[in-house]
């Protein structure tokens, strides 16, 4: 009976080591081994809007100093609120209809 306790125990010992349950500096180790996965960050690039273009060479037109680029940035918004507020029209940073008509888009 002791023979087969010794037996079990030694299975238990040998199965906790196969799975690094009684050797972690062996699994430090292991781990360490394997190459390390990066995942790489790429930055999404926006598409160029022709509406946006349009809208900006119109704004342009009429006083701005815009890049023409088609990208609805801070300042084509900033220029579309000054010209809003320049002609009496609700200022909100978006191209709505009364700001097409007005620039006459």
């Amino acid at each position: 009976m002791k023979n087969i306790a010794m037996k079990t125990a030694a299975a238990v010992v040998t199965g906790l080591f196969a799975i690094g349950v009684m050797a972690p500096t062996a699994t430090l180790a292991a781990e360490k081994a394997k190459p390390e996965m990066k995942m790489e960050k790429k930055a999404m690039k926006a598409k160029a809007d022709p509406a946006v273009s349009a809208l900006q060479e119109s704004l342009n037109k009429n006083g701005a100093k815009l890049k023409v680029d088609g990208l609805m940035g801070g300042k084509t918004k900033a220029a579309l609120r000054t010209y809003q507020k320049a002609n009496g029209l609700k200022v909100t940073g978006m191209a709505d209809d009364a700001t097409k008509m007005k620039l006459g888009m």
